[in-house]
Order: C-alpha cells, then sequence, then structure tokens
C-alpha cells in the first residue's frame, strides 16, 4: 500500500528481517537494527531515494523484505517515534502473547 509522505517529513526505512521477522530499521551504517532509535533518519525525497537503493542490495541477499518508508517524528531528546498508528505496534513487538511454543522461539544469532 503506497502512502504519500509530506516530501520535508523526517523518515526512515524499515522491513522485516528474513532470518526471523522481526522489524528493523536501516542505520547510518548500513545494518539493520531492531531498535528504531539506531535508524538513519532522512528529511528530504533525494536522501529517502538514496537510502532505498542501498538496501536493495540486502532484499537481493535475502536479509530482509518488505522495505518501506515511514514517516517519524523526533522529540526534544532525540528519540524517535511513528507517526502512524500501524508503525507503533510494528516497533514495540506483536499485540498479542505469542504461544509458548518451539516455532515460535526467536533465533539464536549467527555465531
Amino acid at each position: 500500500m503506497a502512502r504519500k509522505l509530506r516530501p520535508d517529513a523526517p523518515r526512515v526505512v524499515t522491513a522485516n528481517r528474513l532470518r526471523d521477522g522481526v522489524v528493523v530499521y536501516r542505520t547510518a551504517a548500513g545494518a539493520w537494527s531492531p531498535a528504531l532509535d539506531d535508524a538513519h533518519v532522512v528529511a528530504s525525497t533525494e536522501a529517502e531515494e538514496g537510502l532505498l537503493r542501498a538496501c536493495t542490495a540486502d532484499v537481493a541477499d535475502c536479509l530482509v523484505v518488505g522495505l518501506d518508508v515511514i514517516e517519524v517524528q523526533i522529540d526534544a531528546h532525540g528519540a524517535i517515534a511513528p507517526i502512524s498508528q500501524r508503525e507503533a505496534i510494528r516497533a514495540v513487538g506483536p499485540s498479542i502473547a505469542l504461544p509458548q511454543d518451539r516455532a515460535f522461539a526467536p533465533l539464536a544469532a549467527p555465531a
């Protein structure tokens, strides 16, 4: 679903890590972090396009899926928060308790 972003709005790139489905955000160092506060914030369409181009290799390498650009706000302390309710829910994890089944256990990080 394409959303219209304000041209001057701060925004970040988000995706889901393919290995375990965790919501991740693109950092300034070119890595993916599950912490929204680690995200690289851009505020122009040109910067957004450059950031998305940099992310396409990770999609091709099957590291992440579902790239999306979301609007965020930054508070006086530098904390980043999503604008939309959907992204606020994604940022903190499932809104229900997951079953205590092995299928839902987080995968160990590769050594």
